[in-house]
This record gives structure tokens, sequence and C-alpha cells, in this order.
């Protein structure tokens, strides 16, 4: 089933890229500059005197050879700051679905409340949907967001919540995290540092698509169709507030159901209506 492009999910994907991207080039960046660095090998000079030019390099003020040293582990400390802000974008889409699902009267004020945690909202939606996230995925995405709790609140050091969650992945669950980090997380033991990297990264980048876009999934046939219509319009609106008088109007909606929303297949008098609901209210 392919995805309903709906605002809040093209923002979500469009955060994730520059996310993704960002990473990606300070881990190069970190590469490069190591490369680099390789050509000062046995300066006695410190970094602000070789690259006086470059900004806050007074806050690097190392030779050459140990700033090498912290510049080849970059990986891990990227990765331990990176992931907690993969999970904090999807968290807040996920919160944004369980806000759509509150206007469609699939959820109460006091469940979208009791939700407030990445680990509440899964369940959530699902109870709200019918429906069901990949078992893998979701287990993938429970043991990276008890990793970063561990690297928060207990030093970066396994902890039993952990322990205990790993103790019961799926052998999909392992597989597939083992084929992305390169790592087990299962071999571990109480109080062990964890370790995060290039592939903890990209395996909460992974995870995090895959589940936004199942939620998107779940969505579709949940929402009423007026529901979907009034996004819609929602979107013409902002693009141009005049919209809705313009003699082009329909034209208009049409395109942007065909290329945003076409898996709903919007009919011309659902459009119609949203209209004059947005121009009644």
């Amino acid at each position: 089933m392919k995805e309903v492009r709906f605002a809040d999910y093209r923002r979500y994907e469009a955060h994730r890229v520059e996310a993704s991207n960002a990473m990606m080039a300070l881990l190069a960046g970190a590469g490069m500059a190591s490369h680099l660095l390789q050509l000062t090998h046995g300066s006695r000079h410190l970094l602000p005197e070789v690259f006086p030019q470059v900004p806050h390099i007074g806050r690097f003020n190392l030779r050459t050879e140990v700033a090498r040293q912290i510049l080849d582990a970059a990986d891990t400390h990227l990765g331990a700051m990176s992931i907690p802000y993969a999970l904090a974008l999807h968290d807040d889409f996920l919160g944004g679905c369980i806000a759509l699902l509150a206007i469609a009267g699939k959820c109460t004020a006091k469940e979208v409340t009791a939700a407030g945690s990445l680990a509440a909202k899964h369940p959530l939606i699902e109870r709200c949907t019918g429906g069901s996230f990949g078992a893998d995925s979701l287990g993938q995405l429970t043991t990276i967001r008890l990793m970063r709790n561990c690297m928060i609140h207990a030093g970066g050091r396994a902890d039993q919540t952990l322990l205990n969650d790993v103790a019961g992945w799926t052998p999909g669950t392992e597989a597939g995290w083992v084929k992305l980090t390169g790592n087990n997380p299962r071999q571990l033991a109480f109080g062990d540092e964890l370790s995060f990297g290039h592939g903890e990264m990209i395996l909460a980048l992974a995870v995090t698509k895959v589940l936004a876009r199942e939620a998107n999934q779940l969505l579709q046939p949940t929402l009423p169709r007026d529901q979907w219509a009034d996004m819609l319009i929602d979107d013409l609106v902002k693009a141009d507030p005049h919209v809705l008088r313009a003699p082009d109007f329909l034209r208009r909606a049409r395109g942007l159901a065909k290329f945003h929303y076409g898996r709903l297949k919007l009919t011309d008098s659902e459009l119609g209506d949203a209209r004059l609901r947005r121009l009644n209210s």
C-alpha cells in the first residue's frame, strides 16, 4: 500500500532526510578532517596555529595526532547524539497521527494524554486503527529506544530492562539488527558500556522510516474520507489563501489529490464538499 503524503507526513519525511544528511555529513566531515591531518603528521603545532582561519578552531586546541584520534572515533559520539534526535522526530510524527485519530473520534483526550511517551504511541495507534506495526521493526525500535534510555539515565551502560528486552527478541528482529549494525546487543551483560556507531545510526533512521510509513498506511482506512478531503483543502489554503474562491479551484484540488493523496482517489464531489465546509467554517 502506498503512502498518502499529507502535510505532516511530508514535513516528517523532509526533517528525517535533513537529519540523515546532516548525520552523514558530520560523519564524512570527521573522516575528511582526519585524512587531511595526515599531512601534518609529526607536527608539534596546535591546530589553531595550523588552521587559524577555521571558525571555532580555538576550542579544538590540540596537536594534530591527538585530534586525529578523536576524529577517528567520532562515529561513536555522533551516534550517541543523533539517535535521540531521530527518535524525537519519530515521536513527534506519531503524536500528529494520534491527533488526527482524536479528531476522527477514534481515541479520547485521556488516551492522547496517556500516550505521552514514544513507548505508548505505537500501541495506541494500533488500538485506534485495529491494525498492527511490523513486529520486527517495532522490536528494533524498542531496543534502540531502551539503549537511548540507558545512555541518558544509566551512564551509557546496559541496564536490566534492556537485557530483558533483547532476550525476548524474535529471530527476525535479531537478524535485521545484526545485518544493519554488525553488532548484537544480546551479547551484553549488566553494566556493560553501550557502543553507538554508524550502524546504530543507520538502524534508527531506517526503522523509524519503516514505522512512519506503516503508521501512514494504518491511518488511510481509519480516518473518514471527509477528514482526508479537509486535510487536502488545508494544504491548498496554506499554499494560496484565496484558492477556495478561485475559478480553477477544482483543477488545482484535483492536481493535489492526484499528486499527494492519490491512494485515496478522492472524488470531485468530496473535494467540493470539503471546500464548502471550509468556506462555511
